[in-house]
C-alpha cells in the first residue's frame, strides 16, 4: 500500500514538473514570433494564418485525444506532446522561414493537444472530490512553465538574439519528454470502453459544457488576436528591445498567477463565479481600448496587467466549471469537447486581426476585438444567469 503511495507520489511529482516544461517549450519563443516575422517582410494577414496553425490543429486533435485517453493511457501522449513541443520549436529554430514557422506553429498545435490527458492524469492521483483543486495545481504548473519561460528567453534573446529564444525552447520540450517517461500511471486503460459518437454528441450536448465553451470561443479569438500575436507587433512599434518583449508577456502572466491564487484562497468563496467572468469579459474590453493609446512600452506593461487579470477570470473560472457536470468516466471526453470548441477560437482570431491590420490598420484590430469582447460581457451575464449558473 505504501510502496503504490510512494510511486502515485512520485509519479505526481513529475507530471507536475514536465507540465512546467511542457508549457516552457510552448512559450519560451512566443514572444518573438511575429517580430521575427516582421524582420522578415511577413504582412500582418500571413502572420495571422500563421498564428492560427497553431489552434487549427488543436481543433482537430484534441476531442479524439481526449477520447484516446479516456480509453488508452494518457503517459503516451504526455509523451508525445512533449516530444511534439521540442520539435515544433526545433523546427521554427531550423527552418527560420515563414513556412517553418507556418509548419512551428502548427506542430505546436499537435502538441498543446497532449494538455487533456495531462489534467486527466494528474486529477487522478487525487480523489475525486478533490478534482478542482487538482486542476487548480496542474494549471500553476502551466503558468509557473510560461513564466520561467519569459523570463529566460528574455536573458537568452538579448544575449544571444531572439533566434535563441527557439533553441531554448527545444531543449526544455525534450527535457520535458526525457522527464515523461518516468511517469507511473494508476490504472491501465487498455481494454476500456471507449466512449462512442452517440455518447459524445450527449457529453457535448451538456448545457454548463456547452455555454462555457461558446463563451471561451470569445475569450480565446481576443487572446489569440491580442497578446498571444499582435500586441507584440505594438510593442515593436514602440521600439521594445528583445528584454523588453519578453517583459511584456510577464506584465501579462504575473498578476494572472496572483488572480489564480487569491481566486482560490478568498475570492471564489465570497463571489458568485458568474459575476467574475462578467468582470472579466469587461477588464478585456478595456484592456483592447487602451492598447492603441499607449505611447511608451511602460504603458503598455500596464494594459497589460489589466489584460492579465481579465484572462485569469474568464478562462480559467469558465474551464473550472465546463465539466462540472460530466461523469468521472466521460471527463476526458469532455474536457476535449470543450478545448476543441475553443480551439475555434485560437484558430480565427489571428487571421481576422490579421486581415483587419492589413486593410484598416493594426489600431482597427484592438478596436474591433473590444468590442467583441462588450459582446462577450452581456452574452455572459445573460447566459450565465440561467439555469443557477
Amino acid at each position: 500500500m505504501s510502496i503504490r503511495t510512494d510511486k502515485s507520489s512520485f509519479s505526481k511529482s513529475i507530471l507536475f514538473v514536465t507540465s512546467i516544461l511542457f508549457w516552457f517549450a510552448q512559450y519560451a519563443y512566443t514572444p518573438y514570433v511575429n517580430p521575427q516575422l516582421i524582420t522578415m517582410g511577413v504582412t500582418a494577414t500571413v502572420m495571422g494564418f500563421i498564428g492560427g496553425a497553431y489552434g487549427f490543429t488543436q481543433f482537430l486533435l484534441r476531442i479524439p485525444v481526449g477520447i484516446s485517453a479516456d480509453k488508452w493511457q494518457n503517459k503516451f501522449f504526455i509523451c508525445t506532446g512533449c516530444f511534439f513541443a521540442g520539435l515544433a520549436a526545433l523546427c521554427m529554430f531550423v527552418f527560420h522561414t515563414p513556412a517553418g514557422f507556418l509548419a512551428g506553429r502548427a506542430l505546436g498545435g499537435v502538441s498543446a493537444s497532449a494538455w487533456v490527458p495531462f489534467t486527466v492524469l494528474y486529477s487522478s492521483y487525487h480523489k475525486p472530490e478533490h478534482a478542482t483543486k487538482s486542476i487548480t495545481m496542474i494549471n500553476m504548473g502551466n503558468q509557473v512553465g510560461r513564466l520561467i519561460a519569459f523570463f529566460m528567453a528574455g536573458q537568452f534573446a538579448a544575449s544571444f538574439g531572439p533566434q535563441s529564444a527557439f533553441l531554448l525552447s527545444a531543449i526544455g520540450g525534450f527535457i520535458g519528454f526525457a522527464m515523461s517517461l518516468f511517469i507511473n500511471e494508476n490504472k491501465v486503460g487498455t481494454g476500456k470502453k471507449a466512449i462512442s459518437f452517440r455518447e459524445l454528441i450527449a457529453v457535448g450536448k451538456e448545457r454548463t459544457l456547452l455555454v462555457t465553451g461558446i463563451l471561451c470561443v470569445f475569450v480565446q479569438v481576443i487572446a489569440f488576436a491580442t497578446f498571444s500575436t499582435f500586441t507584440a507587433n505594438h510593442a515593436v512599434y514602440l521600439g521594445a528591445s528583445p528584454m523588453q518583449l519578453a517583459n511584456l508577456f510577464v506584465a501579462l502572466l504575473a498578476p494572472g498567477i496572483i488572480s489564480s491564487f487569491l481566486l482560490g484562497k478568498f475570492i471564489l468563496q465570497r463571489v458568485d463565479a458568474k459575476y467574475l467572468i462578467v468582470i472579466g469579459f469587461f477588464m478585456t474590453v478595456l484592456y483592447c481600448l487602451f492598447i492603441p493609446f499607449t505611447e511608451t512600452i511602460h504603458q503598455l506593461y500596464i494594459v497589460q496587467m489589466v489584460g492579465g487579470v481579465g484572462n485569469t477570470l474568464t478562462f480559467s473560472l469558465l474551464m473550472g466549471v465546463s465539466v462540472q457536470n460530466v461523469s468521472t468516466e466521460k471527463r476526458g471526453a469532455a474536457m476535449g469537447f470543450f478545448q476543441s470548441i475553443y480551439g475555434i477560437g485560437m484558430m480565427i482570431g489571428p487571421p481576422i486581426m490579421g486581415l483587419i491590420a492589413t486593410y484598416r490598420g493594426l489600431n482597427a484590430g484592438f478596436f474591433t476585438m473590444a468590442g467583441i469582447a462588450a459582446i462577450s460581457t452581456f452574452a455572459a451575464a445573460l447566459l450565465l444567469r440561467k439555469k443557477g449558473q
